[in-house]
């Protein structure tokens, strides 16, 4: 097989490549703590490094102050309360802060090891100086060089718990490989195929930021989810014979369809509302009056939300409102207060749900600007996938999609780094549950090509195809298939995953593709 893969190709032993220290995140600055506080990530050691300098963005203090590094096996997360699991590997000498969103230069008193693993860290404040950071928003959390990996992370006491997540330490570590070779690497490139998301959210830091009032939009049932669009219908305004529901703060109440309402993936005979702005399919998505993006997705029901914290029980607020009329159920929130108002004015939204088509209708008039957040979106019951934050209001004027369930794109890891002469497994993961066979495909180039018009449509080819390593999934997600890294140092191995099952719908073709794997053959 390793010759079948080298193909003659003519190889050099490579000369040692330097480290690409240091490892930097970002001085963008945000937020951040006072003294004596600490910062957590986790970080991944690809060679034996010594670590001898720290830079960080500093916050206030005129006395001098000391960082320490501390680690934990594996992670920070559940150990940031865990004071007798850390470690202290290195301190600087006193530091003085420079000025803030510029690197405060502060070198290791004893450069120390780290050997190739995942580790825990964190980094203590000692003294009046703080830690500045981000905050994080899922897409700024990754930081990487060809040696290590960090991945942000939080802040807060110092063992004493991480209070604030996520967060983005602002800093660069500075390091040396510990011994003379080259690094070996594995750097994903490109994305897989094909992927289909089933939630939607915008989420609004403050009503403030909050820019859907006057709009509306529409989800049309398909069948196999929604086609999202501009909204198609105007609000109703709630007749003389609506139905006040009886909400106080933080309630929710049911009300009765006159027959049922199909969603994607069930049915209804009757809707769940909360005074909190959002309906669910059955009770059991509580009555928290908080918009958090993790709760909204792992709701246990079915559920459309314009999620803010209403107190339609205050003396003088308007009232949540339901009725039918033609098939079509309206539930209104008439002029509902904010929680804690003396006065309005308060906020109108209504949803429709038309039993005879299964389609949704969100629409907003005028909203109040005070009070908490809101979080505006759809998601089926169960755990969802993230799809991160979509600005709706930019997005309208054209329409997307959600499926009925999320599909995630076929995706390609390896077990371990590609140290020369040793074996690993290319993982394959996300493969449909029908599917007959894969192929892992590896190459010296990448042509990037686009598939589309083999009937892959979002799907592309990372490699040149000069190998392929058949697999039979055998109904498993998962697949595992062995390679042996040959004794190239240097070399790069392009690899890619294929898997072929028409029955799973996802292409024309009935195939779908992986990103690309770099393998960067080395001896450390």
């Amino acid at each position: 097989m390793l010759k079948q893969l080298l193909g003659g190709a003519i190889l050099a032993t490579a000369l040692a490549l330097p480290a690409q220290s240091p490892l930097t995140t970002l001085y963008a600055g945000g937020n951040g703590l006072g003294g004596n506080t600490a910062v957590y990530f986790d970080l991944t050691v690809n060679a034996p490094l010594t670590i001898n300098q720290l830079d960080v963005n500093a916050l206030g203090g005129t006395g001098a102050s000391v960082l320490e590094f501390w680690t934990v096996p594996t992670t920070w997360v559940g150990n940031d309360t865990n004071a007798a699991a850390w470690t202290l590997m290195g301190s600087t000498a006193s530091v003085t802060a420079s000025a803030q969103g510029t690197p405060t230069v502060a070198p290791i008193t004893s450069p120390f090891v780290l050997t190739p693993g995942t580790y825990g860290v964190a980094i203590t404040y000692v003294g009046t100086l703080g830690p500045a950071y981000t905050n994080g928003t899922g897409a700024n959390q990754t930081y990487s060089t060809a040696e290590m990996t960090l991945q942000a992370g939080a802040s807060g006491g110092i063992f004493t718990g991480a209070i604030n997540n996520p967060r983005v330490w602002n800093g660069s570590i500075y390091y040396s490989v510990s011994g003379s070779g080259t690094v070996a690497t594995r750097t994903n490139y490109g994305a897989g195929c094909v992927s289909r998301q089933s939630s939607v959210y915008e989420n609004f830091a403050s009503s403030a930021q909050f820019d859907l009032s006057n709009s509306s939009l529409s989800m049309l049932n398909t069948g196999n989810g929604y086609l999202v669009l501009p909204g198609t219908t105007t609000y109703v305004a709630p007749s003389a014979t609506a139905q006040v529901l009886a909400l106080g703060d933080d309630t929710e109440a049911a009300v009765t369809l006159s027959g049922s309402f199909n969603y994607p993936g069930g049915s209804t005979g009757s809707l769940t509302v909360c005074s909190n702005g959002y309906v669910s399919v059955a009770s059991g998505n509580g009555t928290a009056w908080t918009p958090v993006v993790a709760t909204f997705l792992n709701a246990s029901q079915t559920g459309w939300w314009s999620w803010h914290d209403y107190s339609p029980n205050l003396v003088g607020s308007g009232q949540v409102k339901f009725e039918e009329v033609n098939g079509i159920a309206y539930i209104t929130w008439d002029d509902v207060w904010d929680f804690g108002a003396a006065a309005g004015p308060g906020s109108t939204s209504q949803m429709q749900f038309d039993l005879a088509t299964g389609n949704v209708h969100m629409l907003w008039q005028n909203m109040s600007t005070a009070g908490n957040g809101r979080l505006v979106g759809y998601s089926p019951g169960g755990a969802s996938v993230d799809p991160g934050n979509r600005d709706i209001s930019a997005t309208l004027p054209s329409t997307f999609t959600l499926g009925a369930a999320d599909v995630l794109p076929l995706a390609l890891t390896t077990s371990a780094r590609p140290l020369a002469g040793t074996s690993l497994n290319f993982n394959t993961s996300n493969i449909s549950a029908t599917a007959p066979f894969g192929a892992i495909t590896l190459g010296f180039t990448n042509p990037a090509l686009d598939l589309t018009p083999l009937g892959m449509a979002t799907c592309s080819q990372y490699t040149d195809n000069l190998v392929t390593l058949l697999f039979l999934p055998l109904g498993s997600s998962t697949n595992a298939t062995a390679f042996n890294v040959p004794n190239a140092i240097g070399l790069h191995i392009l690899a890619q995953a294929f898997v072929y099952d028409p029955a799973a719908g996802l292409t024309a073709l009935g195939a779908v593709s992986s990103n690309g794997v770099d393998l960067g053959i080395g001896n450390l």
